[in-house]
């Protein structure tokens, strides 16, 4: 696992209630990553959609048991098929701000 990228903290955010369209496409290089925040909202009890690769991110970021993400939300880790047929995983943070209210910051792009 290698990190990509490093986003500053209000760099790549989401916002349900304010943002109108939840796909935002991310260009990395020569390829192009589609990113579907409704989806990491949803993933958020679980933790993300690498259940069982998820406390070896945590390790890999040095984050303990009952950390954090660095925007206070609940850890995150996403992975996400490029446009050219790469796998990558998103790291974000998955605030509930209230009812149905989510906003995700995303802080890091790894990949395997």
């Amino acid at each position: 696992m290698k990190i990509l990228r490093q986003f500053q903290i209000n760099e790549l955010v989401f916002d349900n209630i304010r943002d109108k369209s939840n796909k935002v496409n991310l260009s990395i290089g020569e390829d192009t990553l589609e990113i579907d925040f409704n989806r990491i909202i949803d993933s958020q009890f679980s933790g993300g959609n690498v259940p069982s690769k998820f406390n070896d991110y945590k390790s890999l970021l040095n984050l303990g048991r009952y950390s954090k993400a660095e925007c206070g939300g609940f850890v995150n880790f996403f992975k996400v098929r490029s446009v050219n047929g790469r796998d990558y995983v998103l790291y974000s943070g998955v605030n509930e701000v209230s009812n149905s209210h989510y906003i995700v910051t995303i802080h890091k792009l790894m990949i395997e």
